[in-house]
């Protein structure tokens, strides 16, 4: 079949395209230009056996209202509900048959066969024409998209009482999303207790985080490419119909992928753990189990890397004075999403490696490094290390003025020049090499964690 015969193919459309994923899942084909209607025709009742199972039906009141799978009031629902979505298939077989005059359909552009509305098409008008151009109930879509979009609830996850539909800009990541979700789907047909896929949290962010690091967990047998990911996260009740919309770049995505790998996982993971914030002090961090943080708890990691802010300051603890993760997580981190490159990163921790053994006799050097709020402080205490090092008799200076406008304070607009960042990374690294002494270390405390630790400010 080729493109221009072709029945369905990608329309830009996120709800309509995540049908369509979810129907070649479903027919076992990989494009869209490869589905037929001989291929969709036997979905159909399988679709409509499977929304009518009692987990599925309760999470269509939030995704098509008032249509025959929610109305009490329609006759024979299963049965009314099938022959309509089998209506739609034979218009999408025949897309030159009952078009609406000088209409295009709204999602692909072909001529339009029928108009919805929110009933069976999310955020769409409402039903009625009031407001409405030439007074028309609904939006205009051809009988492809229509049918495509009644598939887009197997691609979705339950985020509380919201749904979360991802859409990659990659298409080999987006149809590893759908090929999950199918595999969840063919669990849902065996069983009634099991609907949608379920985030475990009500909180979008934290929902968005848990469904990409488990669709990588579950998915590290296939090949996935580097993607953005825009989720939408919406619920299309009547009376409150809503879309919330999250964006995850490319470059953090590269860095969950490594952070999810099996050698990086459990250090990512001690990261992430240090992001929870409880709303109240009172709450013992420790009573509540991973579950129950993602449910409960704002991560503050989650939502400094969608807000293009620093997590440095999370790969280290700054009251026990101890490394969190391991370097290559740190690293990668530093490299895909700060942007430093690998002679800087080099050169820094190699800075890291000689003012540990400066700290190594002068422990007033570390806490005062530690506590340095500004970039003038930073930069004094710099100075005085190597002072420190010109005392010791060493032939190479601590920092040279290369390092110095190069790596440490760097003015190339395509490298990271936050000096916090220098800063945390050189204190992971005294901490790594220390470790030992830090650890059996009395007399020199830091006291409690800083709010500027746990509250990064970009300087």
């Amino acid at each position: 079949m080729t493109l221009q015969q072709a029945i369905w193919r990608s329309t830009g459309n996120p709800f309509v395209d995540m049908g369509q994923e979810m129907m070649l899942a479903l027919a076992r084909v990989n494009q869209p230009e490869e589905l037929t209607s001989e291929a969709v025709e036997p979905l159909v009742p399988r679709l409509v056996n499977l929304y009518f199972h009692p987990a599925w039906n309760k999470t269509m009141y939030s995704i098509f209202p008032n249509s025959p799978l929610t109305n009490p009031a329609t006759k024979h629902r299963q049965q009314t509900y099938l022959d309509l979505l089998r209506h739609w298939l034979s218009l999408a077989t025949h897309p030159q048959g009952d078009v609406i005059t000088d209409t295009a359909c709204t999602a692909c552009g072909d001529p339009a066969q029928l108009y919805l509305y929110r009933t069976f098409f999310p955020m769409a008008d409402a039903e009625g024409g009031n407001f409405q151009s030439y007074n028309v109930a609904g939006m205009p879509f051809c009988g492809a998209c229509a049918l495509a979009v009644q598939f887009m609830p197997l691609g979705v996850a339950k985020v509380g009482g919201r749904l979360a539909l991802p859409q990659f800009s990659d298409s080999l990541a987006q149809y590893n999303w759908s090929e999950w979700c199918w595999k969840q789907t063919l669990v849902s047909e065996t069983t009634d207790a099991t609907g949608p896929v379920d985030a475990g949290t009500a909180r979008g962010v934290n929902a968005f985080f848990a469904l990409i690091e488990r669709l990588l967990r579950e998915s590290a047998d296939r090949e996935m490419p580097d993607s953005s990911i825009t989720l939408y996260l919406f619920t299309n009740y009547n009376q409150g119909p809503n879309v919330e919309l999250h964006y995850l770049p490319t470059e953090i995505f590269r860095f969950i992928k490594q952070a999810m790998s099996p050698s990086l996982q459990r250090a990512w993971q001690q990261v992430v753990r240090r992001g929870y914030r409880p709303k109240s002090q009172k709450v013992d961090p420790e009573v509540l189990d991973e579950a129950d943080r993602l449910k409960k708890q704002t991560n503050q990691v989650y939502e400094h890397l969608l807000q293009d802010r620093s997590i440095s300051a999370n790969f280290v603890d700054h009251q026990q004075r101890r490394c969190i993760g391991d370097w290559l997580l740190f690293k990668a981190y530093l490299k895909e999403v700060r942007g430093m490159d690998e002679q800087r990163l080099e050169s820094l921790r190699t800075l890291g490696d000689r003012i540990a053994e400066i700290m190594r006799n002068k422990r007033k050097r570390l806490l005062f490094m530690e506590r340095t709020g500004h970039k003038g402080e930073f930069l004094e205490q710099l100075y005085r290390l190597a002072k420190d090092a010109a005392a010791t008799g060493q032939s190479r200076p601590l920092i040279t003025f290369d390092e110095l406008v190069q790596d440490v304070f760097p003015h190339d607009p395509q490298k990271y020049e936050s000096w916090r960042e220098v800063k945390w990374l050189l204190l992971f690294r005294v901490y790594e090499v220390l470790y030992d002494e830090l650890r059996t270390d009395t007399e020199w405390t830091t006291g409690d964690e800083t709010e500027e630790t746990i509250e990064e400010v970009v300087g």
